[in-house]
């Protein structure tokens, strides 16, 4: 009985919710936008200590005031010794809540990531590694928009992504542990909200 009174419930709920808050309709009414943005710029793995290219591109949504915004992100950076992809969800949130033609936001959010680890410089070795590795992992960062005009604004944003993956390496020798270390980006980005 208990588990039928929850479930009529929870359908209940869910059909008020569905009719006094579905964003479809919010977004139908102008209450939310869609918002596409590319990022361009450099990053940096903390193994290495080589910076390179690091580029981003993302879907989100955010209200029409613009004071937080829901993301799907895609980041990718290779700087000729490993290669990373990275998917993500995260949230940028306005410091003051108030954000009008320019805020400063703070981020953070959680990311898979695919490492392909080609060589990797260590005291003056070389270890040839050709391997792929994975892994989740939270990342956090600030960054300061500037909008031109409604629907347009470019962006600074730093990241740090704490990147975890560790693993070893038989040398022919003994077996090597490494650390790949945290992954760090700065881009300049151009979001338009549709």
């Amino acid at each position: 009985m208990k588990t039928l009174v929850f479930l009529l419930a929870l359908f209940a709920s869910s059909t008020a919710l569905a009719q006094w808050n579905n964003p479809i309709d919010g977004y139908c009414n102008g209450e939310y936008f869609i918002v596409g943005s590319v990022g361009l710029g450099g990053g940096e793995l903390q193994i290495n200590d080589e910076q390179d290219f690091a580029g981003y591109a993302s879907i989100g949504v955010t209200p029409a005031a613009g004071i937080w915004q829901v993301e799907l992100r895609y980041t990718g950076f290779d700087d000729g010794s490993v290669n990373i992809d990275q998917w993500g969800i995260g949230a940028k949130v306005d410091f003051t809540v108030t954000c009008d033609i320019q805020c400063l936001y703070w981020m953070i959010g959680w990311n898979y990531g695919e490492f392909d680890v080609d060589n990797i410089q260590r005291d003056g070795f070389i270890y040839e590694i050709n391997n792929d590795y994975d892994d989740d992992y939270w990342n956090a960062g600030v960054g300061y928009r500037y909008k031109w005009t409604q629907d347009f604004d470019t962006s600074i944003e730093y990241m740090y992504n704490d990147v975890d993956t560790r693993f070893y390496f038989f040398d022919g020798v003994e077996d090597v542990r490494f650390d790949l270390g945290h992954l760090r980006t700065l881009t300049v980005n151009f979001s338009y909200r549709f």
